[in-house]
């Protein structure tokens, strides 16, 4: 566990010919991320070199934007005082740059920034101890240590062992510390809607949901996953219509899926509901027309707003309570999250908790308060022919409009029962933040936030977040439910490695588990391209089967032929070089990956704590997705110096470049598992 205290790391790097860890400037992470030793250490070098502040130099450091960049750029507007660099000053800099420095190769200028890239003999010697040091933890915070010591003093590499990760002698009375407490954070994510149609909004809440609460697990939060299952409101008046009219419970007690029985309920009613709502429409568009005010006729039928008068009128019978109304919610909603529940596992997705706005709206007394609060501080008003209301203008805040509390009936509005649920949340979590994953909406949020601020709360208003989405088209062809879009998926795939194009898949990727998830990969690829991108299509065929590109079956391939490369008998056993590895690397020769490819997957691997960072920050999951296949890119083409060199004699240095591969690859196969799990996508064993 050398690198996973600073001493240890100390020690590392006296076996490249530096003495001391420069201290620690503000954001260093050295036992978390590698790359913040070679950012420390060039910060080092530039503050003595110009004379400035460390925190100066190490914030005008920052990670090349691609590998061909380099590693690392100096801004030098960021490194003098004044902004400026003076002439020959710059030039004076790069020409007494310590040379040869351990860690860098010489620097350049280019412009207004000095590129540097890393030496590639210092790269194996410290990045594999530290991914064989945390394997399926790479990349991921690890919190048990104070991993910025905040002294600003010089580390000195201790000549002896270091005791640091030894545990604590037998019979010992000194009680261990106490773990760090971990921060909570409430991700509210998929929420779709009782027995209706899973619509494109609700998959891409369910997969960015999944990456959401993945990420934050991964930087040391405690994540509850929340699912609002979608369980209150109007609709559920129009379910329990249908459920008059249509439902039966000998018929669902004996279904074999309940659930689609249900959706067919609710279908049924939304076409009933049709002409009625299309009526509307005409009416409307007549009353514009021709300045006409008078009530709305029902077509001429005499039944005014009929089914919409019954739906509202079941669904406040269920917020009164009526106990038949109430029962029949309860077995909508468990017949629900029976189904939601199995098949969410199929995306790797799980809930802690399923409850919604109809827990507050069961408790009178909860939504009492926050409406008393907002009476009292005269946040609220009545408004005749609309209700109780906010009105934002009246607050400083009059792009937020006009919001509805209750309706004149008396109904509560989503509104009113998403302000209600953070205040209940707040006392059953006591969380730090919470992220709703919802489609668009920013209106609302804007709303609810702003409403909490108002309430005497600006403290709790600024640890709730909307992460918005553009929402694609409502349907996906015959698919409605989760498990149809699941199957669908899965037939696409199928249907190209049998059928349509077998020659692009190998025998071992045609099973039925490899399909599945190659299937569900090539999905999760498909919802987190970019947030803010909608969809043409509901599903994008070829994304779902292409063996090239950013595809589901591209990144098998690669993660195939790394396993099957990490099986070759001809590579020694990972298991007998892994101490090699840690406790004196100098005991393999890693000389034959200082040059490309091998050297460029090397300083891809040791950028991927800093990108899971990255990702964390910006809730960005193309970040990683991006990142994932530059990975993969990097090892076709090590695949294929491979495939040449054995269509050569073998060389005398052959068992040499197989022990020191035989290290990469692992190492490679870490990180492509972590951050396939941080999305949310499924290795399949090797």
């Amino acid at each position: 566990m050398a690198t996973r205290s600073l001493p240890g790391l100390a020690a590392i790097l006296r076996g490249l010919g530096l003495d001391a860890i420069p201290g620690l400037p503000l954001a260093a992470d050295v036992l978390n991320r590698p790359l913040d030793i070679y950012h420390v250490f060039l910060a080092d070098a530039l503050h003595e070199l110009v004379n400035c502040d460390l925190q100066k130099a190490y914030d005008a450091i920052q990670p090349s934007t691609s590998l061909e960049n380099g590693d690392f750029e100096v801004v030098l507007s960021k490194l003098f005082s004044d902004g400026i660099a003076q002439p020959g000053v710059v030039d004076e800099l790069v020409q007494k740059f310590p040379r040869p420095h351990p860690l860098f190769n010489p620097p350049v200028q280019e412009g207004g920034h000095i590129r540097l890239f890393i030496s590639p003999k210092s790269l194996p010697v410290l990045l594999f101890p530290y991914i064989s040091d945390r394997r399926s933890k790479y990349g991921i915070l690890d919190n048990t240590h104070d991993a910025h010591s905040g002294s600003g003093d010089s580390i000195v590499a201790d000549p002896g062992p270091s005791t640091v990760d030894q545990p604590a002698p037998p019979g010992s009375t000194t009680p261990a510390p106490p773990p760090p407490a971990l921060k909570k954070a409430l991700v509210e994510f998929s929420s779709p809607n009782l027995g209706q149609d899973f619509r494109t909004d609700h998959l891409r809440s369910t997969i960015l949901g999944g990456f959401v609460t993945n990420i934050y697990e991964a930087m040391g939060w405690q994540v509850v996953r929340i699912n609002h299952l979608g369980d209150w409101g109007k609709e559920i008046g129009l379910l329990g219509l249908g459920w008059i009219k249509y439902g039966s419970n000998e018929i669902l007690e004996k279904h074999e899926d309940p659930f689609r029985y249900i959706h067919g309920i609710y279908t049924a009613m939304e076409n009933d509901l049709r002409p009625e709502l299309e009526g509307i429409r005409r009416k409307q568009k007549r009353k514009a027309r021709e300045g006409d005010g008078g009530m709305f006729d029902g077509g001429g039928n005499g039944d005014i707003l009929n089914i919409l008068a019954e739906r509202d009128a079941t669904f406040k019978r269920l917020e009164e309570g009526e106990t038949e109304a109430v029962e029949l919610w309860e077995r909508v909603r468990a017949t629900s999250v029976g189904y939601y529940t199995g098949t969410y596992s199929r995306l790797k997705v799980t809930f802690d908790d399923y409850s919604g706005e109809s827990l507050v709206c069961r408790n009178p007394e909860a939504l009492g308060r926050v409406e008393k609060v907002l009476r009292d501080k005269g946040i609220s008003e009545e408004r005749d022919s609309v209700g109780c209301v906010i009105d934002f203008s009246r607050h400083e805040a009059g792009r937020l409009g006009t919001v509805a509390l209750r309706g004149t009936d008396g109904i509560t509005t989503y509104f009113l029962r998403d302000v209600a649920t953070v205040m209940d949340r707040l006392e059953d979590y006591n969380f730090d933040k919470m992220i709703y994953v919802v489609g668009e909406q920013d209106l609302h949020f804007r709303q609810v936030f702003k409403t909490i601020e108002l309430m005497g709360h600006p403290e709790i208003a600024a640890k709730l977040h909307h992460l918005t989405f553009t929402r694609g088209p409502p349907q996906w062809g015959s698919a409605r439910l989760l498990g149809d879009i699941l199957d669908c998926c899965e037939d696409y795939v199928r249907r190209a490695a049998t059928r349509v194009h077998p020659e692009q898949f190998p025998p071992h990727l045609c099973r039925p588990p490899v399909i599945r998830a190659m299937s569900v990969n090539s999905l999760v690829l498909q919802e987190l391209g970019t947030r803010n991108k909608s969809h043409t299509i509901g599903l994008d065929v070829e994304m779902l089967t292409a063996t090239e590109g950013k595809t589901g079956p591209s990144l098998q391939l690669a993660y195939s032929r790394l396993c099957q490369t990490l099986s070759d008998p001809r590579i020694p056993s990972l298991r007998e070089m892994a101490g090699m590895t840690v406790s004196d690397s100098s005991q393999l020769d890693y000389s034959s990956l200082w040059d490309i490819p091998w050297v460029e997957l090397l300083r891809l691997l040791a950028r991927f704590p800093t990108v899971t960072d990255a990702a964390y920050r910006t809730l960005e999951p193309w970040t990683l997705v991006s990142y994932l296949f530059l990975v993969v890119d990097e090892l076709n083409d090590s695949f294929d110096v491979v495939d040449q060199e054995h269509s050569r004699a073998d060389d005398a240095d052959a068992a040499d470049k197989l022990a020191a591969r035989a290290v990469l690859y692992d190492a490679a196969w870490h990180v492509l598992e972590n951050c396939m799990r941080l999305l949310n996508m499924t290795p399949i064993p090797r």
